[in-house]
């Protein structure tokens, strides 16, 4: 039994509505990325290399992740030229976006995967030499930054190797404390004066319960910006990131 054409018309478009999507997420990177496959398969090593490394570029957007595919067969490459450096190089990228990354060995071959070791030995030293402060969750670096912060202010960013914000905390919470205490000071003598003078009737009292009155609320303002401070470096310490640049790695 024939169809009508018109059925046939239908099937047509409707395969195509359904295909549709899939053709609309290649990307030009994606493109590139099969050109330099292709090359590097077909022994035209220089060629995968320019492919690959304009891939990288269009896709300097994405994550380190969305990067990794240019990245490894980059590591190829240089293996197949010998640039073992240069490989080296390319692995600890792959390394560094997926740390649990391992190649086949069945499908790899040995001058690659013993490159590709070389390159996973030299990530776990350097990982295991950092603090450990960049190797924890973030949130358990944060909570306890944050008690130490709250016992001291700017020990929690120096516990973050947060440092110079550290000092930051530190020297301004004890500069305002210093100041507090001084206009503390300053506030009891002056109302000292004032009950002095109100008691034997002196005529500058006016002068003297004003002078007070300014030490004192200059001394609420002190205190308010030592309390900010406190309470701005507890925060900090309790929820800003630990910042530590993977590509240092």
């Amino acid at each position: 039994m024939k169809h009508p054409p018109t059925l046939f018309l239908l099937t047509f478009l409707l395969g195509a509505l359904v295909a549709l999507p899939a053709f609309a997420q290649i990307t030009p990177a994606d493109s590139l990325f099969e050109m330099a496959q292709m090359r590097y398969e077909d022994g035209d090593f220089d060629g995968a290399e320019l492919a690959a490394l304009r891939g990288l570029r269009l896709a300097a957007d994405l994550d380190e992740l969305g990067k990794l595919k240019f990245h490894l067969l980059l590591g190829f490459v240089y293996v197949a030229r010998d640039q073992r450096e240069n490989a080296l190089q390319e692995f600890n990228h792959v390394l560094v976006a997926n740390p649990a990354y391992d190649l086949d060995p069945v499908q790899t071959s040995p001058k690659i995967m013993e490159v590709f070791r070389q390159a996973r030995n030299d990530y776990l030293l350097k990982v295991a030499s950092e603090p450990a402060v960049y190797r924890m969750p973030q949130s358990d670096v944060r909570l306890a930054a944050s008690w130490r912060s709250l016992a001291l202010p700017g020990w929690g960013q120096f516990y973050k190797k947060q440092d110079t914000k550290g000092s930051a905390f530190a020297a301004a919470q004890l500069l305002s404390l210093a100041a507090l205490i001084y206009m503390q000071t300053e506030t009891n003598r002056r109302h000292n004066e004032y009950l002095g003078k109100r008691a034997y009737g002196d005529p500058n009292i006016e002068n003297a319960y004003n002078e007070y009155r300014h030490a004192y609320q200059v001394r609420n303002v002190v205190g308010y910006v030592t309390l900010g401070i406190y309470f701005v470096n507890y925060l900090d310490a309790l929820y800003y990131p630990v910042f530590h640049s993977k590509k240092n790695r």
